[in-house]
């Protein structure tokens, strides 16, 4: 009897998935890429975390296209799974590609993620968004702010040596939603390559998405003291220099600093035009601005727990002083 020979793998892709609405249907979008994947030579792994009874739904999706397996109670953190940890232990390749859901490789961009990986530990990818929303050019002016200072990858997604970051399985699983995987590996020691000439297509989220995730988002900047402080700063800059100065020179203040958003852009953009639009340059003001508002919004997320603690605790006290005063 012939057997039919598997083809070569390039290595692992890993993808977590977290669903709690809508319906299994929702994935079909996602299992067609993901057996397109299987088709460039990779081992596809969904690491899915859905309640049980939606996870079975997503099953009868998602075990055609590739392995679908629960994560171990190791793989979780409060921000929810942490792919690395999920990839060193599922994954059955040397190299290793994680990504997002919203995230779309070619075959040319895995086959060139692989071939940095014989170089280097972690390589780090440029993630563009097509189509493009209004909401998903001020993401695309964020992302050549941050490529105009330092060109990197927005951790959506990454590939890693296995054999190298299983050294690093001292760090600390314990996430938060600021402390992001890709930025715990580089505080542990792995060597990162940001592959800036490497495309890689995301789709944008949809408006609610968008807008729910923007405290976790603006997260990464309380994470950072210095951006964080630049961004905590901003507004009130803003209103000291209008109450002092009056409104000419706020505005002086406040256009300098777009100019300054703009020309970053711009320098971002400078070999990645025919991914960023350049209308996508105009909207990194309309970023900043964003997530001046919005570090103070996940301040306040931050914080809730803490003042909910503090506000029984003192309720608690106000009951068992009633209790005393009664006897």
């Amino acid at each position: 009897m012939s057997h039919r020979k598997q083809p070569d793998r390039r290595g692992s892709y890993v993808i977590a998935i977290e669903r709690t609405d809508g319906t299994a249907a929702d994935l079909l979008p996602l299992a067609q890429y993901l057996s397109q994947v299987a088709v460039y030579g990779c081992d596809v792994i969904i690491v899915d975390g859905s309640p049980r009874e939606l996870f079975e739904e997503n099953r009868s999706v998602l075990r055609w296209v590739g392995r679908h397996v629960a994560p171990r109670r190791t793989h979780r953190h409060e921000a929810g799974i942490d792919p690395v940890a999920a990839a060193i232990d599922f994954a059955s390749y040397e190299k290793v590609i994680v990504a997002d859901h919203a995230v779309r490789y070619s075959e040319g961009c895995i086959e060139t993620l692989c071939a940095l990986l014989d170089q280097h530990e972690v390589v780090v990818p440029q993630n563009y968004l097509d189509p493009l929303p209004w909401w998903g050019a001020i993401e695309a002016g964020r992302i050549l702010v941050h490529r105009g200072i330092e060109p990197s990858g927005d951790g959506g997604t990454f590939g890693f040596r296995r054999s190298a970051v299983r050294a690093l399985r001292s760090i600390d699983s314990h996430l938060d939603a600021a402390d992001r995987p890709l930025h715990r590996l580089e505080n542990q020691g792995a060597e990162l390559y940001s592959a800036g000439d490497v495309f890689v297509r995301r789709e944008p989220p949809r408006l609610h998405e968008w807008l729910r995730d923007l405290p976790r988002s603006a997260s990464a900047e309380l994470a950072t003291p210095l951006r964080g402080a630049f961004f905590f700063t901003l507004i009130p800059m803003s209103l000291v220099l209008a109450m002092m100065g009056g409104l000419g020179i706020a505005g002086s203040f406040t256009l300098a600093i777009a100019i300054a958003a703009l020309v970053l852009a711009m320098r971002g953009r400078i070999g990645a035009g025919d991914f960023f639009p350049l209308r996508t340059c105009l909207c990194a003001p309309l970023w900043v601005l964003e997530r001046s508002l919005s570090v103070y919004w996940a301040l306040l997320r931050k914080l809730r727990p803490a003042m909910a603690q503090a506000a029984a605790a003192e309720e608690q006290e106000r009951a068992s002083a009633r209790v005393a005063s009664g006897r």
